[in-house]
């Protein structure tokens, strides 16, 4: 089981951000709240197993702006791990729950 509450790092290429990510299951759909500083994120997702997979959008300061990624995990009992990818870089993802 995947459900609950992990505390995250990501290093991404505008520095290390720390946030949380709630992950929710009913079937083979993932429902996630990401939040990272004053950003939250809804995501819906798929489920294989203990893999997950979101796609989703941020909106960065300019000159970036939009930009979209597909994120993809594993969980192994309360470590997940990660990789976030756009089309100009790729950064990990690592968490560990906590509720």
């Amino acid at each position: 089981m995947i459900d609950g509450t992990y505390e995250v790092d990501a290093k991404t290429p505008l520095g290390k951000k720390h946030g949380n990510l709630v992950l929710e299951t009913e079937g083979d759909v993932c429902n996630a709240t990401l939040s990272i500083g004053k950003k939250t994120a809804k995501l819906q997702g798929a489920i294989e197993g203990d893999e997950v997979s979101f796609e989703g959008s941020v909106k960065l300061p300019f000159p970036i702006g939009k930009v979209n990624y597909v994120l993809t995990g594993t969980v192994e009992g309360d470590t997940l791990t990660g990789v976030c990818r756009t089309k100009k870089f790729s950064f990990d993802v690592n968490g560990t729950r906590v509720a």
